[in-house]
């Protein structure tokens, strides 16, 4: 009986051991879920799903949408990305009077995952 109860302790620690690996993607999913769930109700029409600047919108503006997933746009400071994000930038108005600080702090975590 004693040998069983080992076995299967050892298999529950290797495991768990096999997971581990998985946890930082897991707490960023979380982390990021917030700001994606903004970016796809507020922001996908101009910067487009996959965030390359491809929106459905950008047929009808003179400028297109920033790239999100460009090198130019990930080496930004945070504090660069939360002023474009509240004050605006080229064609994209300010969303001061939309979002809260933590919002445009939720979207500014969800661009930083997309760095390759």
């Amino acid at each position: 009986m004693k040998p069983l109860h080992s076995s299967v302790r050892a298999i529950i620690v290797s495991t768990i051991i096999s997971l581990i690996p998985f946890l930082p993607a897991l707490a960023m999913e979380e982390q990021v879920q917030p700001g994606k769930a903004l970016f796809q109700q507020y922001c996908q029409d101009c910067h487009g799903p996959q965030r390359d600047g491809r929106g459905v919108l950008r047929p009808f503006l003179e400028q297109d949408p920033a790239n999100l997933t460009s090198q130019m746009t990930q080496t930004k400071t945070d504090q660069q990305l939360f002023s474009i994000i509240k004050k605006g930038g080229g064609e994209m108005h300010g969303w001061a009077d939309t979002f809260t600080d933590e919002q445009v702090l939720d979207l500014v975590h969800y661009i930083r995952a997309l760095s390759p």
